[in-house]
């Protein structure tokens, strides 16, 4: 590098990159700054790698388009430009963690939703399997009941007593209990847990 720089204005160094191609002025601006735009930019990330890619990005946008620049102050055009690569910073991650949010809730959702269908198409296997357990008689006054028929018309339509169609109903309410209580317990961890 041309100790010679040192002396140079940053406007002349400017000037000597974008005319000249100049390389070691490059360097010199490059010395001159890089640690004080990094100590802003880490000021206000608080991560020393964005700020340190940032600090690169400006320095490499700068050498890409010298013969576009038309600087007039090297210094504040040098920290306007680093807040302005900040804030892009800060919406590139605020959009970043607001998508990957988005997917975490869809994929969340679409996980719950799979578990529930899981769970309730097991339940309707347990259950029909359960009634099959019972004996024809239950069974029959069990499913008559479930739709909606009162005991006494139960009764009557089975030409046996009320009393006798509340203990049909009674010991299949306890079978399927017992049938069920294993896929119960499997819902109730499941739902405890989410």
């Amino acid at each position: 590098m041309n100790s010679s720089y040192s002396t140079y204005s940053d406007e002349n160094i400017l000037t000597l990159i974008s005319e000249n191609n100049d390389e070691s002025a490059f360097a010199e601006l490059y010395n001159r700054y890089f640690r004080l735009l990094f100590n802003y930019s880490f000021s206000k990330l608080n991560d020393r790698f964005a700020a340190q890619e940032i600090v690169q990005e400006l320095f490499v946008t700068i050498w890409q388009q010298r013969h576009r620049s038309a600087v007039h102050c090297c210094r504040s055009f040098l920290f306007s430009s680093t807040k302005n690569l900040i804030i892009s910073h800060y919406r590139k991650e605020y959009t970043r963690r607001f998508h990957y949010t988005q997917w975490e809730v869809q994929t969340g959702d679409s996980t719950e939703l799979t578990d529930q269908q899981i769970l309730t198409s097991d339940l309707q296997d347990r259950y029909e399997k359960g009634l099959f357990q019972l004996p024809p008689k239950c069974k029959e006054v069990f499913m008559l009941s479930r739709k909606g028929h009162s005991n006494r018309e139960i009764a009557l339509q089975l030409g046996i007593s009320e009393k006798t169609v509340e203990q049909h109903i009674t010991k299949a309410l306890r079978v399927l209990k017992e049938y069920l209580k294993e896929h119960f317990a499997y819902a109730f961890l499941l739902i405890s847990f989410f």
